[in-house]
């Protein structure tokens, strides 16, 4: 009888150590779908722009990247003014208009008053402003806890925008960032 036990303690150990590694690797991959969520949206310039020749030609890329419970935004944008611009999620993905206000307002769930990416609470597609320099390119890099991707205050569908003016981060109900250069719909990637 010692001697089976013997002989199957070693065979036990292994299978438990199996059973272990298997529900690591499991969670390891969980975790890594979980981190590789990401969404983009790409910017082109809102319709009205042509009659607008100071709103430049602004176009790139906004990657959104689920991380645990925060989500990573980074902005690589070419083609704006030189300055601040206003940059927000806005609550539509419509966008028709010329003029880009079938966007509706600031993507706001949990009707926050707007604000900064440094104040806290606000709309959850507050993101302050990103700065171009004087060949109109820009970016950002910016971590927030308030939205995800497929989540709770899910951003796919809505819009990102790209205002004319910087975003002063206290005047209600927007920033008083100006009219609306450009935009795209944010979809999963």
């Amino acid at each position: 009888m010692k001697r089976m036990i013997m002989l199957a303690l070693p065979v036990l150990i292994l299978a438990l150590g199996c059973d272990n590694m298997m529900k690591k690797d499991h969670q390891s991959r969980k975790m890594e779908a979980e981190a590789k969520k990401m969404a983009v949206a790409n910017i082109k310039p809102a319709g009205a722009a042509s009659t607008q020749p100071s709103w430049g030609t602004p176009m790139g890329i906004v990657t959104f990247t689920q991380m645990g419970d925060k989500v990573m935004v980074h902005a690589d944008l070419t083609g704006l003014p030189p300055g601040k611009h206003g940059i927000h999620i806005h609550e539509k993905g419509d966008m028709s208009a010329a003029n880009l206000m079938s966007t509706g307002g600031h993507y706001n769930p949990d009707k926050h008053i707007h604000g900064g990416p440094t104040t806290s609470p606000v709309h959850a597609g507050d993101f302050g402003n990103i700065t171009a320099d004087a060949s109109g390119k820009a970016t950002l890099d910016l971590t927030v806890d308030d939205i995800s991707i497929g989540g709770k205050n899910d951003i796919l569908g809505k819009a990102v925008i790209i205002h004319a003016k910087a975003d002063d981060l206290k005047s209600q109900p927007a920033g008083a960032a100006g009219a609306r250069i450009a935009g795209g719909v944010i979809q999963a990637k």
